[in-house]
């Protein structure tokens, strides 16, 4: 799943439907991605079918070393956008799930890649879940490789430029304004829908209790003291709140965001909050309850199935998900 921090790069290394910077010739189908960012002098062991083999996997594309801001040697590899993409898709989606499902995240997965290129970087995307999670030819599935096939060159645009695609587990009912979810340049096409179509995902509605101390630890210094008390502001457009706010000596004010990944993705499964109680016992906890899992821009995975499920296309989809937005090529 795509994070907030490849959407701030991709803001600063491409073009995207509002206008942006600098971007590789758009008829190229070619993409450098970052393996690892400090290869440690392990020299790949390039093979006679076109893969290499590098940190105990074997990887597709012509490897080469580059470096970095800090220091060390990077490996990056050069690759067809479609040969990266098979060893993406079966990590980002499951390979059991409807065609029309498969289908609709090639595109977007290679939307999301190529709208990545840039002059400014020694590599476009990184095999992280920074960017797009990337396993090499271990993880390739044939579903997903026929689907990556069968959509060959079709990407997602708006206005006739190449659109900004993120995607995420569930949504929960509703996905986010990219604007109040990450603080980001309103886009029209992520302002968020009314999505209930993800209903039967497993994190659909959640609850989760942390226990009081593992929150004093993240929050204490900005609350002056150990916390007593809990709640949420006002919610956006989508449900969502914007911030946590707690109470110590003083009351601080945390961006979900912030509160997500100092708490960890486990105890705080989406940034759709609905509650937050403190509990009065010997071992006192903070009780979260949410809904969806991730971040909930863009296109809702588990609303993608249900609507394939119906008969959707891979088209109808994305256009559910990214009003206004167009699949060409191909």
């Amino acid at each position: 799943m795509i994070a907030r921090a490849a959407f701030l790069k991709l803001l600063g290394a491409t073009t995207i439907a509002t206008g942006g910077l600098d971007v590789w010739d758009l008829t190229s189908q070619q993409i450098r991605v970052l393996v690892s960012s400090d290869s440690r002098g392990e020299i790949p062991a390039v093979a006679y079918d076109g893969t290499f083999a590098f940190g105990g996997k074997r990887w597709r594309g012509a490897p080469s070393t580059v470096r970095t801001a800090a220091g060390t040697m990077a490996l990056v590899t050069t690759i067809d956008v479609d040969q990266y993409l098979q060893g993406v898709l079966p990590l980002e989606i499951p390979a059991l799930w409807p065609t029309a499902t498969l289908g609709a995240f090639a595109i977007a997965a290679r939307s999301f890649a190529l709208a990545r290129r840039s002059l400014t970087r020694e590599w476009d995307v990184s095999a992280t879940e920074a960017d797009q999670r990337w396993g090499g030819v271990e993880a390739e599935m044939p579903a997903t490789t026929q689907a990556i096939a069968q959509t060959r060159g079709r990407t997602v645009t708006y206005a006739g430029a190449p659109a900004a695609v993120f995607y995420a587990s569930c949504c929960g009912g509703h996905t986010a304004d990219i604007a109040s979810a990450w603080g980001a340049q309103p886009l029209p096409y992520l302002r968020g829908v009314v999505d209930p179509y993800c209903v039967q995902a497993p994190d659909y509605r959640w609850s989760r209790e942390v226990p009081l101390d593992r929150v004093n630890a993240a929050f204490a210094a900005r609350t002056g003291g150990a916390i007593g008390a809990a709640a949420l502001d006002a919610p956006d457009i989508s449900g969502r709140p914007r911030d946590v706010l707690l109470t110590g000596t003083s009351v601080a004010s945390v961006p979900i965001a912030d509160f997500r990944r100092a708490l960890g993705g486990d105890a705080v499964r989406s940034t759709w909050l609905r509650a937050l109680s403190l509990t009065k016992e010997a071992a006192p906890r903070l009780v979260i309850e949410g809904s969806g899992r991730g971040h909930g821009v863009g296109i809702c995975q588990w609303g993608a199935r249900a609507l394939a499920a119906a008969g959707a296309s891979a088209e109808q989809i994305l256009a559910f998900d990214l009003p206004g937005t167009a699949v060409t090529g191909g």
